[in-house]
C-alpha cells in the first residue's frame, strides 16, 4: 500500500511540474519550407523545376512573415534577389537585395560588395 501511495504521489509531483513548465518562446522568424527546399537548390539547383520551387519557398516565406507579422528570416531578401538576377529579373532583384540591407543594416557592406559587383555601384 505505501508503495502505492508513494508511485501515485511521485507520479502527480511529476505530472504538476511538467505541466507547470515554461511556455515556448513565440517564434521570431518565418522559415516555411526553407531547409527542404535549399538543400534541394543546393544539390539539384540546375534543374528548373527545384529553382522554381525553391523561388516559388522563398517568395511564400517572405509574404506569410508579413502576414503573420513576423520578420523575414535574414538573408531570405539576399537570396530571392540573388536568384531573381540570376533569372534575369534583374530590378526586382534590386530591389530585395536593397530591402536586405533595410531590414538587416548589419549586412550593408556586404550588400553593398554585391551590388558593386552586380549593379556597378552602391546604394
Amino acid at each position: 500500500m505505501i508503495k502505492i501511495l508513494s508511485l501515485s504521489l511521485t507520479i502527480l509531483v511529476i505530472t504538476f511540474f511538467t505541466g507547470c513548465g515554461k511556455k515556448a518562446e513565440p517564434l521570431i522568424y518565418h522559415w516555411g519550407d526553407y531547409s527542404y527546399t535549399a538543400t534541394a537548390y543546393a544539390m539539384y539547383g540546375e534543374k528548373k523545376e527545384v529553382l522554381e520551387k525553391h523561388l516559388a519557398e522563398l517568395k511564400k516565406i517572405i509574404d506569410e512573415s508579413d502576414a503573420k507579422k513576423l520578420r523575414v528570416a535574414p538573408g531570405i531578401y539576399a537570396e530571392y534577389g540573388q536568384i531573381l538576377y540570376e533569372t534575369n529579373k534583374k530590378t526586382d532583384a534590386k530591389t530585395y537585395l536593397l530591402l536586405e540591407k533595410q531590414v538587416y543594416p548589419e549586412s550593408t557592406v556586404f550588400i553593398d560588395r554585391v551590388l558593386l559587383k552586380l549593379y556597378g555601384e552602391n546604394q
